[in-house]
């Protein structure tokens, strides 16, 4: 009896060492010191940006049209091809206008047989002055139905009056067409303009050579570069707003006429202390960060208030509390408190990349 009352005090004994070992070896000795990464306090370009839709126009447009009433004897384009300034796009019929300049050409020669014919007699006296100024008239005047001839010629032949993109043929041979109906359309495009309408409240900052970035749907991953060339003159009383005119270079002919375009303007551009939006705490209205200090076991975190300014995707200008150069915690946050430690695991990586389903 008593030796079997000695074997189970025996294991009860065992049993309550060995869980007093587990309950040592999972008992916390305190909390863990966070884990985090660190960042530098770099300078970076802030600006104010205004944002504005713009419509694309083109640099020189004009609608392709007869001058008179005639038949179409020829059409020499095609639809959106590309013609060099004074290319003949269509010809009008001008044989009447051709038999009249060859009239005119005849009835020149004969005013100057006679005008040589009369010099020669009026330098011998035999005929007067007066007769043979009346020839030089006549001859003169001959001279102007020529002219009158090759401008109604002219006017029967359709040619660009500078270089650019047609648009769709409108016209066929033997069409009759008259003053004002549309043959086709040429714009000039190398360079389009962009209309856009900016608040009053913005116009002090602009003018010519102001540099502008503009987007459009149709390019989703392509920003056009331009400047401003020119604003109105007049502000809009219901509006408050004025239309800013520029200028982009499009020799892909990429951009045309009537695209609705987002423009940014940016304004009062400055270079200021920033660091990684996630590295910001943020309570209410109240920000800080957590400096590094010191190195090694010995690093602690130190809260810092700071009065943040401008945003740019992913940084966050530092107005106050911080200077370049300085070491923050970016990643691992959770945890930290002002004077505690911490230990540092390595650099942040550069902001998050912007949630996308497509990236997915």
């Amino acid at each position: 009896m008593n030796q079997t009352l000695a074997a189970i005090l025996v294991v009860m004994s065992c049993m309550l060492v060995a869980c007093n070992r587990k309950a040592e070896v999972t008992k916390p000795d305190g909390p863990p010191v966070p884990k985090v990464k660190v960042g530098t306090v770099t300078a970076r370009a802030f600006a104010d940006e205004v944002e504005a839709l713009g419509t694309v126009r083109a640099l020189e447009a004009i609608d392709i049209s007869a001058n008179v009433t005639e038949t179409v004897t020829a059409v020499s384009f095609e639809d959106g091809q590309t013609v060099e300034k004074g290319a003949v796009l269509a010809q009008l019929s001008d044989d009447e206008e051709q038999a009249m300049l060859e009239g005119a050409n005849i009835n020149l020669a004969e005013q100057q047989r006679e005008v040589e014919r009369l010099s020669a007699l009026a330098n011998n006296g035999a005929v007067s002055k007066v007769r043979l100024q009346e020839y030089l008239t006549a001859r003169d005047l001959a001279k102007q139905k020529i002219e009158e001839a090759k401008a109604k010629i002219a006017d029967r032949a359709i040619v660009a009056p500078f270089k650019g993109v047609l648009g769709f043929r409108q016209v066929s041979v033997g069409a009759l067409v008259s003053p004002g109906e549309v043959l086709a359309t040429l714009d000039l495009i190398d360079t389009v303009k962009l209309d856009f309408s900016v608040p009053e409240t913005f116009l002090g900052d602009l003018g010519p050579g102001q540099k502008i970035i503009a987007s459009s749907d149709a390019f989703p991953d392509k920003e056009f570069e331009g400047e401003v060339t020119d604003i109105n003159a007049r502000v809009n009383p219901v509006t408050r707003s004025a239309i800013v005119r520029a200028e982009l270079p499009n020799a892909e002919h990429q951009l045309r006429p009537g695209m609705l375009m987002t423009t940014r303007i940016k304004k009062n551009p400055t270079t200021a202390p920033a660091i990684p939006e996630r590295a910001l705490v943020s309570v209410q209205s109240t920000h800080s960060v957590f400096l590094v200090e010191g190195e090694g076991e010995s690093a602690t975190a130190k809260e810092v208030e700071v009065t943040i300014g401008r945003r740019v995707p992913g940084y966050v200008e530092i107005v106050e509390g911080l200077k370049g150069g300085e070491k923050i915690v970016v990643d691992g946050l959770v945890g930290l408190r002002d004077g505690g430690s911490l230990i540092v695991t390595g650099e942040a990586s550069g902001p998050a990349d912007p949630y996308s389903p497509t990236n997915d």
